[in-house]
């Protein structure tokens, strides 16, 4: 029995993990096996490639995937390697290429992979077997996933889950307005298990508290949330929490604001014009999560996302993407300022939050400790994280 192996048999329900699992090397390439290069991966949005020729990379660890969109709309994803020498094609993170040329030798890809040009090479040469590396990708009502491994897990359960809560955002319709990005001394786990509890929330997101009902964990929302499911269901949106299981990777929920409050800003009015098919600023907030990297928020004028890539055993970098909807005009609809200081206030507090508890973690003397009750979601995060290690 290896090291990991005994990890995870020592692990106690209800507890958080053992120290090794915050800062050992050897489970972190473990995880890179059983969880990074087998699972669906959250890489972006269709709307940020919205022209043919449009791309972006999405470097995960040692990989670099190229995702563009071809000139019929369908989107495609490679690996970002030439099959001549290997060399990286896509130099930048973003940007527009008609055909897809290697920088080195200069063989030349269509958007769909296909090689079509390799210079100098012998007549008998079949470029036909040369093609770029495709790596698996879905779409989820505009919101793109990529999966490594050579064979992909289903995700049909998934699909099926997040795509009534994304729909009424009409992201293929959506445009960015902001993206943020942090390099945080943390490991990815400690920032997924942050977002997946609000125990902290009422010591610490005092803005959080005062726009989201209940947050704080010491109000009775139930009336509220009663009141507003009655409301949401009239409008047509999709209610309930759907609680990743059995496998699944997924979670999807809709909460109330307080009263009154119409998005997530300070004041609580809303910062943009209504997003896709939204036709009321009271359609609460629409919260996603598809592990091990995507969380969003959605209010009915902006959509805020959190993609996390792990740089090793104990730092990451985390993604932030607002969208708005497609006609909203910056300067005359939405000003970028006040449409993201709720977001940057509360993750800043919750990316200081991440790197105290990696600094604590590297303590000789830390020890698991107990839960709360409120830390349900937590424990919920491990378990699938515990089954997907011992696959």
């Amino acid at each position: 029995m290896n090291k990991v192996q005994m990890l995870l048999k020592q692990y106690k329900k209800g507890w958080s993990l053992e120290r090794d699992f915050y800062t050992s090397r050897e489970v972190f390439d473990s995880e890179v096996e059983q969880v990074w290069k087998k699972r669906w991966l959250f890489a972006g949005f269709s709307c940020e490639i919205p022209e043919p020729g449009d791309y972006f990379t999405y470097n995960i660890l040692e990989q670099s995937v190229i995702i563009i969109r071809n000139d019929d709309g369908k989107i495609y994803a490679h690996h970002n390697s030439c099959r001549h020498r290997g060399s990286a094609i896509c130099l930048e993170e973003r940007g527009h290429e008609e055909n897809l040329k290697c920088p080195y030798h200069s063989w030349v890809y269509d958007k769909k992979g296909n090689l079509r040009n390799a210079r100098l090479m012998p007549e008998d040469f079949d470029k036909s077997h040369f093609g770029l590396h495709p790596v698996h990708i879905r779409q989820i009502e505009g919101a793109i996933f990529i999966c490594l491994s050579d064979v992909a897990p289903d995700f049909t359960r998934e699909t099926e889950g997040l795509a009534p809560y994304l729909q009424p955002f009409q992201l293929d319709k959506a445009k960015v307005a902001y993206r943020d990005r942090y390099e945080l001394d943390a490991n990815w786990k400690l920032i997924g298990e942050n977002f997946r509890e609000c125990y902290h929330c009422g010591p610490v997101h005092i803005e959080y508290c005062s726009v989201v009902v209940g947050a704080n964990l010491v109000e009775d929302r139930e009336a509220v949330v009663e009141e507003s499911m009655t409301i949401w269901q009239q409008n047509g949106l999709a209610v309930g929490t759907i609680e990743n299981e059995n496998g699944a990777s997924h979670y999807a929920t809709r909460y109330p604001l307080r009263p009154g409050m119409e998005s997530y800003t300070l004041d609580g009015r809303p910062a943009a014009p209504l997003m896709g098919e939204h036709k009321h600023y009271d359609a609460g907030v629409v919260g996603l999560i598809n592990y091990p990297n995507f969380w969003m928020d959605g209010v009915s004028d902006y959509l805020w996302s959190m993609r996390i890539t792990p740089l090793d055993e104990s730092r990451s970098v985390v993604d932030l993407t607002w969208l708005v909807d497609g006609k909203a005009e910056e300067g005359i609809d939405y000003d970028v300022e006040r449409l993201t200081e709720f977001w940057k206030i509360t993750g800043e507090q919750d990316w200081h939050l991440c790197e105290n508890n990696q600094k604590g973690i590297r303590s000789t003397r830390y020890e698991p400790g107990p839960l709360a009750p409120s830390e349900a979601d937590v424990v919920n995060f491990h378990s699938w994280y515990l089954e997907k290690m011992n696959e």
